[in-house]
C-alpha cells in the first residue's frame, strides 16, 4: 500500500461521501454556534439545543473515523465497501460517549493539576499524554471500553508497537487537533477549514492503522493474509467461495454440520490455510454458529500454532459468547490461551478454569489449572476462600507440586491475609 493511497483514504468511495456530508453538518453547527453569541440572552437556549445534533455529529465521527483505522490496520487496499448506520451511529454504539467521557475526565485532572502546581500539571499532561493513544488504540482495536484500563493489553499495545508507537501517538494527535482548532480556536468557522480539518482527522486515523498493520505480528492483529506482503498465497476463485458457501448451507440445513465442517476443512486445506480468516468472518454472518464454532475449534491450534496468541484468545472469547460450553482442544492449548487473557476477561477465565477437569478428563494439567484458578480468584475476584479450597486440593492430591517455591509463596500470602 503506497503513501499516496493512504492520503486519498478519506476521499474515496462511500467513506468520502460521508466525510463530505459530516464536514458541512460540522460546519452548520459550528456557524450556529458562533451565530448565537450575538444573542446573549437566547444563548443559553440555543447552545443547549444545538448540543443534541453536535454530539450526533462528532460520535458519526469519530465511529467512522475508528472503523476506518480498523479497516487499514486489517490489510485493506480499498475503503470500507459498505458503511451500515449501526456500525457508527453514536445512538446504536456507545463507545465514543464514553470516550468523550474519558477525555472530558483527564482534562478536568489536568485543569485540577495546574490549580496545584504548573510544574504538576506539565508532568501529569506528559504521562496522559504519552499513555493515551496506547488506550484508545485498545478500546477501538477491541471496541470495548473497559479493556483500555487494563494495565497488561495497554503495556502489551505499546511493547507490540516498540518505537512506531510515536508514529501512532502523532497520527491520531494530529487527526485529534485538527478538528478541535476549526471547533474551539478557529471563530468565526470557514468551511474550507473544516473541510480540510475533517480530512486530516480521518487521515489521522488511517495512518495510525497503517502503523498497526506494519506491526501486525507483535500485535497479533487478524490481517487479510492475501494482502500481507510476507506471504505468497494463491488467489481465491470468488466463484468456488460462493459455491462452497451454498453446499454449507445446505448442508447445515438438513443438520449434517459435521459433514459441512469437513468440507470447509478440506477447502482450507487445499489453500494452505491461507483463508482462514476469511472464512471465518464469512461465517460470522452465516445461518447455523454450530459451523463457525466448529470452524473455531480448528483455526485455534492453527493460530497458536503460528504464535499468534493474542488473536486466539479474541476468538476463543467470542465463541464463549456463542456458546459457554466452548473449549479449546487440547488442555495445554487452553492455558497458553488464558495466560495472554487480560484482567478485563475474568469471567471467562473463571469459566475455562471453574470446568478444566471436566473439559480435559485427566490432564497432566490439572494442577497448574487449580493453581491459576487460585491466582485469578484472589487478584481479580477477591475470592481467598476459593483461593484457599483450591489450594488445599493441590496440597491433598499433588503434594509433589505442593512444594514448588512458587506455590509455598502464594499459599502463604494467601492465609496470612484471608
Amino acid at each position: 500500500m503506497s503513501l499516496g493511497w493512504l492520503f486519498l483514504y478519506p476521499l474515496r468511495g462511500q467513506g468520502g461521501a460521508l466525510l463530505l456530508i459530516l464536514a458541512v453538518g460540522l460546519y452548520l453547527l459550528l456557524a450556529a454556534f458562533d451565530w448565537s453569541r450575538e444573542y446573549d440572552t437566547a444563548n443559553l437556549l440555543i447552545q443547549s439545543f444545538l448540543a443534541v445534533p453536535s454530539i450526533i455529529v462528532v460520535g458519526l465521527f469519530q465511529h467512522y473515523a475508528w472503523a476506518s483505522l480498523r479497516h487499514v490496520a486489517a490489510g485493506h487496499t480499498q475503503t470500507i465497501r459498505s458503511i451500515e448506520i449501526e456500525e457508527v451511529s453514536p445512538l446504536a454504539n456507545y463507545l465514543a460517549f464514553k470516550v468523550a467521557l474519558l477525555l472530558l475526565g483527564f482534562a478536568g485532572m489536568v485543569a485540577w493539576c495546574y490549580s496545584i502546581s504548573g510544574l504538576f500539571g506539565t508532568g501529569v499532561v506528559i504521562a496522559i499524554g504519552g499513555v493515551l493513544p496506547a488506550v484508545l488504540g485498545v478500546i477501538v482495536l477491541d471496541e470495548r471500553f473497559l479493556d483500555g484500563f487494563d494495565p497488561e493489553q495497554v503495556t502489551r499495545f505499546v511493547t507490540g508497537l516498540g518505537p512506531a508507537y510515536i508514529t501512532f501517538a502523532l497520527s491520531i494527535y494530529g487527526g485529534m487537533a485538527s478538528l478541535y482548532v476549526v471547533s474551539f480556536v478557529m471563530s468565526p468557522p470557514n468551511v474550507v477549514a473544516v473541510l480540510i480539518a475533517s480530512y486530516m482527522f480521518v487521515l489521522g486515523h488511517a495512518l495510525a492503522g497503517r502503523v498497526l498493520y506494519v506491526r501486525r505480528d507483535r500485535l497479533s492483529l487478524a490481517t487479510l493474509p492475501e494482502l500481507d506482503p510476507e506471504r505468497v498465497v494463491e488467489e481465491v476463485d470468488t466463484a468456488a467461495v460462493d459455491a462452497l458457501m451454498v453446499d454449507l448451507h445446505r448442508l447445515c440445513g438438513v443438520d449434517h454440520v459435521d459433514r459441512a465442517g469437513k468440507l470447509l476443512e478440506r477447502f482450507l486445506r487445499d489453500g494452505n490455510y491461507s483463508f482462514d480468516e476469511q472464512m471465518h468472518q464469512r461465517l460470522q454472518v452465516f445461518h447455523d454458529n454450530r459451523l463457525l464454532l466448529e470452524h473455531s475449534w480448528h483455526y485455534l491450534d492453527r493460530l497458536l500454532a503460528a504464535n499468534k496468541t493474542l488473536r486466539g484468545w479474541l476468538l476463543l472469547r467470542n465463541a464463549l459468547d456463542i456458546d459457554p460450553l466452548f473449549r479449546p482442544g487440547t488442555a495445554a492449548a487452553a492455558m497458553a490461551l488464558i495466560a495472554v487473557a487480560p484482567s478485563a476477561d475474568t469471567r471467562y477465565v473463571d469459566t475455562l478454569l471453574g470446568d478444566f477437569e471436566r473439559a480435559y478428563p485427566g490432564s497432566e494439567r490439572l494442577p497448574e489449572a487449580l493453581f491459576e484458578h487460585a491466582r485469578w480468584s484472589v487478584t481479580q475476584l477477591g475470592r481467598a476462600d476459593r483461593a484457599l479450597e483450591l489450594l488445599g486440593r493441590i496440597e491433598r492430591e499433588f503434594p509433589e507440586w505442593a512444594e514448588h517455591p512458587e506455590f509455598r509463596s502464594f499459599s502463604e500470602r494467601v492465609r496470612r491475609h484471608a
